[in-house]
């Protein structure tokens, strides 16, 4: 459960244009307006109570942002859609046992690692992507810079069960969907114009 921590006393909030944020909540109402992903309505799917092969399909298209190519949709067919009783009865479980969820899971990429978790329990576990990771190191006072296609899967597991989770779970945010687009807004922000090929399209699934 996120514990109530309305101020933000960990990261330091930038000025950027003219907003100065000095609380989460504001940083994510002014963030998450930048968003634009598309497909909302399919990623709404993440809220039903099971999943039909199509509908889960479709949320991972929506995460790739395009078809997936023949050798992800072969990833995706062999390593998740045939876990599918799997991942609907972890849908109906109060809460996840992530030492088992990884060890089940293992043998798929990082990001679609998490995002599965994100489908079962999405008021829980929030998206990880690299904008998320840059705009978390940024505010952090960390390097970002180095948040591209180099990073191996166990710094991306790491960053995100080791530190970013804890994270999330030490605050109170009333939306996590909310704050997820608040990051994806920044860390895109902070990469306009860098030209960093997205550790993303490197993975396989």
């Amino acid at each position: 459960m996120h514990q109530k921590s309305p101020e933000l006393t960990s990261l330091t909030l930038p000025i950027i244009d003219l907003i100065h944020a000095e609380t989460l909540t504001e940083f994510i109402t002014f963030w998450s307006k930048k968003y634009a992903y598309g497909e909302e309505d399919d990623y709404k799917l993440v809220h039903k109570e099971s999943l039909s092969k199509e509908e889960l399909r479709t949320l991972y298209v929506w995460k790739n942002g395009m078809k997936l190519s023949n050798k992800k949709a072969k990833s995706f067919e062999a390593k998740i859609l045939s876990k599918l009783d799997v991942i609907n009865s972890l849908k109906a479980q109060t809460e996840v046992d992530l030492n088992g969820f990884r060890k089940e899971f293992d043998h798929i990429s990082a990001v679609w690692q998490i995002f599965l978790l994100h489908i079962i329990h999405p008021k829980t576990y929030p998206i990880y992507d690299q904008h998320v990771h840059r705009a978390y190191r940024y505010m952090k006072g960390q390097s970002y810079q180095e948040i591209n296609a180099r990073m191996s899967k166990a710094k991306k597991l790491a960053f995100y069960f080791d530190e970013y989770l804890p994270f999330i779970e030490s605050i109170w945010v009333s939306n996590l969907r909310e704050m997820d687009k608040a990051f994806f807004a920044f860390g895109q922000f902070l990469n306009v114009g860098k030209n960093v090929v997205p550790f993303d399209s490197y993975e396989e699934g």
